[in-house]
């Protein structure tokens, strides 16, 4: 299951989706917030910070689509967020991790940076950050990666040499379906 960022829409992983899925079905979900022209997942302040009543709400919302598509599918999905997708993937992470199989975060932002993380035993998440990323901090990703570590998660993270931007013919497309082909 693919989730956009800011600004996107359902046929904005497309691309990359191709690229990675090696196979597998692909499942591209629109956020339902219209934002910059197209749409997100949730709403965000006027500082750029996450509105965490709204991120909340509709983390509710997206957790019980989780819960019909794996009732339908009879089993759970991986989920595959770039941006304001990535943290509603990490936000559906922490209220329900038995709704997904495991995570690719693109560009990840902590949803809850001041809130203990769940027991993640063995939970496998990707964590592909950017080292000049104008719209997250440089520390971002690893302290994700550390906090997801210290719940139990099982976590590859790494911090590429990109804006960011998704490079979907690039490092960001290689190691997403390298990391998906080992779990195979």
């Amino acid at each position: 299951m693919l989730l956009h960022g800011s600004g996107g829409s359902e046929r904005s992983l497309a691309g990359f989706g191709q690229r990675v899925a090696g196979g597998r079905a692909c499942l591209f979900v629109r956020g339902r917030v219209p934002w910059e022209g197209g749409h997100a997942f949730f709403r965000r302040n006027p500082d750029r910070s996450l509105d965490q009543a709204d991120l909340a709400a509709r983390c509710a919302d997206f957790c019980d689509l989780l819960r019909r598509l794996a009732a339908s599918e009879g089993r759970p999905p991986l989920l595959v967020g770039f941006s304001n997708g990535a943290v509603m993937a990490a936000a559906a992470i922490l209220d329900a991790p038995a709704l997904s199989s495991g995570a690719v975060l693109l560009r990840p932002l902590s949803p809850r940076p001041r809130e203990p993380f769940p027991a993640l035993d063995g939970y496998p998440v990707l964590l592909l950050g950017g080292a000049s990323d104008a719209r997250r901090h440089p520390s971002d990703t690893p302290i994700l990666a550390e906090r997801l570590r210290q719940a139990g998660a099982r976590v590859t993270a790494r911090v590429l040499p990109v804006g960011h931007d998704l490079d979907e013919a690039g490092e960001d497309a290689r190691l997403t379906r390298d990391w998906l082909e080992a779990r195979d």
